[in-house]
């Protein structure tokens, strides 16, 4: 493969020459695996491979979340029929509190999780709450005071 032969590779595809001196082309596409794709670009061996790349399916998204550990626990919660279920008002409150709790505790294993924790875990949540609320509803009630 001489310098600038060819003007352009198709979309996704990235090639270089490896340490042998041979060129290597790969289909690399976002959301999708690498591939390897054989021959020179648009050649018919090339082209195959590059119709198989872009016809594939992309890969599934990572979720970050070890399995066995509460995220992974929170992530399968998020996708049952059960949350799906309720309203998307409810929905929004459970999901914050989980991702809250999560936030901390996510890599840990669900099964070493023991009740102490979620009794502090509870009391932590309904003091910030509790102390939100009331500085709240001392703002309201500053709103409406009269001035003198």
């Amino acid at each position: 493969m001489g310098p600038r032969v060819m003007r352009r590779l198709p979309k996704f595809v990235h090639g270089f020459i490896d340490r042998h001196g041979k060129p290597r082309f790969y289909f690399r596409r976002p959301g999708f695996d690498s591939v390897p794709l054989q021959g020179l670009p648009y050649s018919a061996e090339f082209m195959r491979a590059y119709e198989a790349a872009l016809a594939g399916q992309p890969r599934p998204p990572a979720t970050r979340a070890g399995p066995g550990t509460m995220a992974a626990l929170a992530l399968s919660y998020f996708g049952s029929p059960q949350f799906r279920a309720l309203r998307s008002s409810s929905q929004y409150v459970y999901r914050r509190t989980i991702e809250r709790f999560g936030k901390d505790h996510g890599d840990k294993r669900a099964a070493d999780l023991r009740r102490k924790l979620m009794f502090r875990f509870s009391e932590t949540a309904r003091c910030q709450h509790t102390a939100q609320g009331a500085a709240q509803s001392n703002e309201a009630r500053d709103r409406h005071r009269p001035t003198y």
